[in-house]
C-alpha cells in the first residue's frame, strides 16, 4: 500500500470515529460546559503531559544500554521531537523520527535502535492490558468496551508471545531467518538483517533482571502520570465522578482507542475513546466531547510545546523533520 493511500485511510478512519463521538451532540450544551472549566486544572495537564516525555525518555535509556550509553539530552530532545512528529504528521511519523534522529546524534545502530520502540510498545501495551482489566473489575463495561479490550488482549498475548520466544529460542529464530531472507532480493534483505540482529540485541534486557525490572518500574510510573493527567482534566470539568475510577477507565480507554491508525494527533479516536470511557459513569455526549476537546488541545499544545523548544536545540528545521519521516529507513539500518 503507498503512503498516499496509507495516509488516506487514516484519515477515513478518524472521520469514522469523530462521527460516533459526535453522535447525540448539542453543540450549545457543549460550549456551555467547556466554558465553565478551571483553567488552573489544564496547567497541571500541560505540565504532567510535558513530564510523560521526560519519562519515556528515562525509560528509552534503560532499553538503549543493550546497544550503548546514551547521554541525557539527545534522549529527551529526540523523544519531545518525535511525540510532536506524531501530533502533526502523518502515519505516527514520529515512530521514525525518533530512532532516526537518535542514531544519527550518537552513532548507535538504527536497527537496534529501532527495535528499543518495539519493545516500548510491547511494555506499554502489557501495560494498558493490566489497566483495561482493572477498569473492568471495578466498574461495569458496555459489550462493544469489552470486545475492543479482547482484541488489545489477544494482541498483547501475541506480542509477548513473539518476544518471549524470540529471546529464548535465539539461536533457532536466528538459523530460521537466516534461511528466510537468504530467499529475499539483497535490496530487502541486508536492512531487515539489520533490523532483526538489532532487535535480538535489544531483547538483552530480558536476561537482566535488574534492567528488567528497571523498565518495569518506569513503564508504571509512566502510565500513573498518564493516569494523573487525565483525572487533571476530569477536575477541570468539576464532574461530579468517582475521579481515580473514572481516571483509571478514561486512561485504559483512551489508550485503547489511539492505538487504531488515525489521523495525525490521534483526531477522533481520542474523542471516541473519551466517550465510550464516560458514557460508564453516566456523561452526556456534549459534556463528553467538551471534554475531550479541552483535554485533546491541552495535551497537543504541551507536546507541540515541547517539541518545538527541543527542535530550537537541536537546530532542525520543520522541512528537514519532515524528510526524516519520509524517509526509508531500511536504507540505513546498520
Amino acid at each position: 500500500m503507498n503512503r498516499q493511500l496509507r495516509i488516506l485511510l487514516t484519515v477515513v478512519i478518524s472521520i469514522v470515529f469523530l462521527g460516533f463521538a459526535l453522535r447525540g451532540v448539542e453543540w450549545e450544551r457543549a460550549y456551555a460546559t467547556a466554558s465553565k472549566i478551571e483553567v488552573g486544572w489544564l496547567g497541571a495537564v500541560m505540565l504532567g503531559t510535558v513530564w510523560t516525555l521526560y519519562i519515556r525518555a528515562q525509560r528509552w535509556k534503560v532499553l538503549l544500554r543493550p546497544l550503548g550509553a546514551v547521554a541525557q539530552a539527545p534522549l529527551v530532545h529526540t523523544t519531545n521531537i518525535g511525540f510532536m512528529a506524531n501530533m502533526v504528521l502523518p502515519l505516527r511519523a514520529g515512530e521514525i523520527v525518533r530512532p532516526v534522529l537518535l542514531a544519527q546524534k550518537t552513532q548507535l545502530p538504527l536497527g537496534g535502535v529501532l527495535a528499543t520502540i518495539v519493545l516500548e510498545r510491547v511494555f506499554d501495551l502489557l501495560a494498558v492490558i493490566f489497566l483495561f482489566g482493572l477498569a473492568t473489575v471495578l466498574v461495569p463495561v458496555s459489550e462493544q468496551v469489552r470486545s475492543l479490550g479482547y482484541i488489545l488482549l489477544g494482541m498483547g498475548i501475541g506480542l509477548g508471545t513473539v518476544v518471549g520466544v524470540t529471546r529464548w529460542q535465539e539461536e533457532r529464530v536466528l538459523r530460521l531467518w537466516n534461511t528466510v531472507s537468504g530467499r529475499l532480493p539483497q535490496f530487502a534483505a541486508e536492512p531487515l538483517n539489520h533490523f532483526v540482529r538489532g532487535f535480538l540485541k535489544a531483547l538483552e534486557v530480558l536476561d537482566r533482571p535488574g534492567t528488567f525490572v528497571e523498565v518495569v518500574v518506569w513503564t508504571g510510573y509512566l502510565w500513573c502520570i498518564i493516569g494523573a493527567v487525565n483525572t487533571f482534566g476530569l477536575v477541570a470539568f468539576s464532574f461530579a465522578l468517582p475521579l481515580l475510577r473514572c481516571g483509571l477507565v478514561l486512561t485504559a480507554i483512551v489508550a485503547l482507542a489511539v492505538s487504531v491508525p488515525s489521523a495525525p494527533g490521534y483526531v477522533g479516536s481520542f474523542q471516541f475513546g473519551c466517550k465510550l470511557a464516560l458514557d460508564v459513569f453516566g456523561v452526556e455526549a456534549s459534556e463528553a466531547l467538551a471534554f475531550s476537546v479541552v483535554l485533546h488541545v491541552s495535551q497537543f499544545v504541551a507536546i507541540l510545546g515541547a517539541g518545538l523548544y527541543s527542535l530550537t536545540r537541536e537546530g532542525i528545521g520543520f522541512r528537514q523533520l519532515e524528510e526524516v519521516s519520509k524517509s526509508d529507513v531500511s536504507v540505513s539500518a546498520g
